[in-house]
């Protein structure tokens, strides 16, 4: 970060260094910096989408994030161009997905309780389960609150469209995400309708996608996992990755049966992305 001392003298720094410190900072502390004074606001404004090349890789999930943006009124996500606009936007939606974090280890993940030792030694290193979400669960969580906040955006036949688009990993979590007991993104209190019917789309479609991939009937996770209180939120865990892949893949089905490749259920990227 630069000292106020140099801040003052900002005009002497080369516009492609202030660039390259810009590309090194997170995207709040990017747009402090950017506050700091005029020029430096002024190289970010005439700089934004090489600034933003760097700046994505420490914006979680960003795909997801750029997608909800595209949502709200924003450039397409695939677009290399951002605006300044762009990315208050993005660091007002971070936050709240962040506020929903906390408020979720709070008062959901300090009450997951395993039964069995060598879960925690198989998953958690031997420790007890930690009393927040770990990195990989953190990951679910954005990119399922960030999907679902999309949902919430679209009409009917967009939402109904991009349902296809999700894996059925990705629908099983939107499922369970849904049930969250807090309100989504711009969501106006209470739980509205559109929750419940959204509810009522998302079971629909995941009991025809799954019944149309393995041809039998849908697996609800809950409670297929080891008798472990997951608290309405079984796909986010650590330790219930492995069931859960199970069900999703469903890997109990006939031998006989030609698998279903994980890429076209499960994902195409790992959680630590």
């Amino acid at each position: 970060m630069l000292t106020m001392h140099k801040m003052s003298e900002s005009n002497t720094i080369p516009a492609e260094v202030v660039i390259k410190i810009f590309g090194e900072l997170s995207l709040p502390d990017a747009l402090h910096l950017a506050a700091a004074c005029c020029r430096l606001r002024q190289v970010l404004v005439e700089n934004t989408p090489t600034i933003y090349k760097r700046l994505r890789r420490n914006i979680q999930c960003e795909g997801y994030a750029r997608v909800l943006l595209a949502d709200q009124g924003g450039l397409p996500s695939d677009s290399s161009s951002v605006t300044i606009q762009d990315l208050l936007r993005l660091r007002r939606n971070s936050r709240m997905v962040e506020k929903a974090i906390n408020v979720f280890d709070r008062d959901i993940t300090p009450h997951i309780r395993i039964p069995t030792t060598n879960i925690d030694d198989k998953f958690y290193g031997g420790k007890p389960r930690p009393l927040h979400l770990t990195p990989t669960e953190r990951h679910r969580f954005t990119r399922s609150y960030y999907q679902l906040w999309s949902l919430f955006l679209l009409d009917r036949p967009s939402r109904q469209q991009r349902y296809r688009s999700l894996l059925l990993k990705h629908l099983y979590m939107v499922y369970e995400m849904i049930d969250l007991d807090q309100l989504i993104g711009d969501e106006p209190p209470p739980p509205t309708e559109k929750r419940r019917e959204l509810l009522r789309e998302v079971d629909a479609y995941l009991c025809h996608i799954y019944y149309q991939t393995h041809g039998k009937d849908y697996i609800d996770f809950s409670g297929q996992s080891i008798s472990m209180r997951t608290q309405g939120h079984a796909a986010i865990w650590d330790h219930c990755q492995p069931d859960f892949k199970q069900v999703v893949c469903y890997q109990w089905r006939d031998p006989q049966k030609k698998p279903i490749k994980d890429e076209d259920v499960w994902e195409h990227t790992t959680d630590e992305e």
